[in-house]
């Protein structure tokens, strides 16, 4: 009997469709956390919407959940405080500071000079994981919408630049369309880099959601679009066993800007790699059910997973961009495991009696 895949997309809260569409590609069904309070994105459709869905995987209070939509609001308006307080604590440059600071700094934003201290939870650890996750999800918010000013500005540049040589080439009666390409693609390339997040204080955070799911076991598979979240599980591997994560398998997958486009994109991919992917997924399942990975079973899954980049070569063609996706193998130590250690800096309590693999697959 042939299994579902479905994974859990890390390590960012309510996403948006397009870092999730590359794994759909695959994915039978696609999970991802939301905060209290939030909508998750919608697809197009209702049959889209099945395949990816947002959960928020610990109730809260009506208590606490209040206190918290309050808070996220407030933050919306003290912009500048933000970025002068709460965003350069989960920045790369700064040192992991104690999870404690967090709640003194966001007191700082409030309007009045001075304030009653809130009350703390039953569980502190798990509200200041949302607060981390909250502002994560700001700060990414904030980036997106540089990034796309500086693109507008950025593309009438290159359409500048495109009609004087255009001018130019009037005259010798010749035109070059290639290079009008060209300048645009440079445009798109020089996008200012801000500070970038602190996956290890972003990924403890997102492990106290994951650690409190009910549902976590049924995700044999992690995904995400952060590639230092592989660097930290893996040193996180190392510490537990001794040894280093196995790289299974490289997919190259296309992609479409826009999430119509898209839609059709993964139905007609699917239907034309069916049988691999279905060989591929399988594969994948009994690694992930398995606590050793044995040479049969690498060599049968690397041999589905050319077979897949062999159905993908046609959809490369006509794709204006590529996506590679690798997949990678924790023997013997589960997700719940590697997060554990994480959240903690301590190895698990005990090993459970039937050995798992955890999986991840990096999209880049």
């Amino acid at each position: 009997m042939t299994q579902s895949l479905i994974a859990l997309f890390s390590l960012e809260t309510s996403p948006q469709p397009a870092d999730l569409q590359p794994f759909r590609l695959l994915c039978d069904a696609l999970f991802f956390y939301a905060l209290p309070g939030q909508d998750t994105p919608r697809a197009d459709n209702a049959e889209e919407q099945e395949l990816w869905t947002g959960y928020t995987p610990v109730r809260l209070s009506p208590e606490d959940q209040s206190r918290f939509l309050s808070l996220a609001r407030e933050l919306k308006g003290h912009e500048s405080e933000f970025h002068s307080g709460l965003l350069a604590s989960l920045s790369s440059e700064h040192g992991d500071r104690d999870e404690a600071s967090v709640g003194a700094l966001i007191s700082s934003l409030r309007s009045t000079t001075k304030t009653t201290p809130p009350k703390k939870t039953t569980d502190e650890g798990l509200w200041q994981a949302m607060l981390i996750l909250k502002l994560a999800e700001m700060f990414r918010e904030e980036e997106r919408e540089i990034t796309q000013g500086f693109m507008a500005v950025s593309g009438k540049e290159a359409e500048l630049f495109a009609a004087i040589r255009g001018e130019e080439e009037a005259e010798d009666g010749e035109g070059d369309e290639e290079e009008e390409q060209a300048l645009r693609e440079l445009a798109a390339t020089t996008v200012p880099s801000g500070p970038t997040l602190n996956v290890t204080r972003q990924a403890k955070a997102w492990g106290h959601f994951f650690l409190r799911d009910a549902r976590a076991a049924e995700f044999p598979l992690l995904a995400t679009t952060q590639e230092d979240l592989q660097g930290l599980l893996a040193d996180t591997y190392e510490a537990l066993t001794g040894r280093l994560p196995r790289q299974l398998v490289s997919l190259a997958l296309p992609t479409q800007p826009e999430s119509n486009e898209h839609a059709a994109l993964i139905k007609k991919f699917k239907t034309a790699t069916e049988a691999a992917g279905r060989q591929f997924n399988q594969l994948l399942l009994e690694v992930a059910a398995s606590g050793t990975l044995s040479s049969e079973q690498l060599t049968k899954l690397q041999g589905a997973g050319n077979e897949l980049n062999r159905g993908a070569l046609p959809f490369l063609k006509n794709s204006p961009n590529e996506k590679v996706m690798r997949f990678y193998a924790y023997e013997g130590v589960s997700l719940t495991d590697l997060f554990t250690r994480v959240c903690s800096n301590q190895a698990p309590a005990a090993a459970s009696e039937q050995a798992t693999t955890g999986l991840l697959a990096v999209l880049s």
